[in-house]
């Protein structure tokens, strides 16, 4: 776009609704804190069409002026929302990369980022769409975050090398995007648990060594 990108995952602030002085301290990062934990109570408890800007302005003590120095549309606390997801596996790189197989890397990152959170089956489609719709205000590529575990993975023999760790990482995410994102549309009888255990079996086996 260009501007120079950072070498690391930028803050919610780069995601482009923040203005930099309001980013700016712990005062700033508190009241952004605030407005995002009412909203994801009036989301899990209303849905997010019922949930309006006055409601989260209201629950969070901010003025709607407030809210629109943080955040230019609802949608972007669905976005922050997925970007925090996205930021804990950056941070989580470190210890993945010491797991001793790709299979371990993939189930321990799921535990922490997807299994046990409470987002229902509408807030985990809107959070995905919103994410793919807006893959250009994110500083990293999602898909890259995984490329390091699968570089590792063909470096020890462990998953295919016939294609590039970057496809692979590309096809890893987009299938279990994919398949949470399907399991938030649907309506039928299907776990969040399940539809993630059947989409991480499909990927193990997609990418083992051939």
């Amino acid at each position: 776009m260009g501007r120079s990108k950072p070498s690391t995952m930028a803050e919610p602030g780069k995601l482009g609704v923040l203005s930099a002085r309001a980013a700016a301290g712990p005062r700033g990062a508190a009241t952004r804190a605030r407005i995002r934990e009412a909203a994801n109570e009036l989301f899990l408890a209303h849905g997010f069409e019922d949930t309006t800007v006055d409601a989260i302005v209201a629950a969070a003590g901010v003025s709607k002026g407030t809210f629109y120095l943080y955040f230019e549309r609802k949608e972007d606390l669905l976005l922050e929302y997925g970007w925090k997801r996205l930021a804990r596996i950056g941070e989580m790189l470190p210890d993945l990369l010491s797991r001793t197989t790709f299979a371990d890397a993939l189930n321990e990152l799921l535990d922490t980022v997807v299994r046990g959170k409470t987002w229902n089956r509408e807030l985990t489609a809107r959070a995905i769409d919103e994410i793919g719709t807006s893959a250009e205000r994110l500083e990293a590529a999602p898909a890259k975050l995984l490329r390091p575990l699968l570089e590792r993975a063909q470096a020890r023999g462990q998953v295919r090398d016939d294609i590039p760790a970057e496809a692979l990482a590309q096809f890893a995410l987009r299938s279990l995007l994919g398949a949470l994102r399907d399991w938030g549309r649907g309506d039928d009888d299907v776990s969040r648990e399940d539809a993630l255990t059947y989409a991480s079996t499909l990927v193990l086996d997609a990418v083992a060594k051939r």
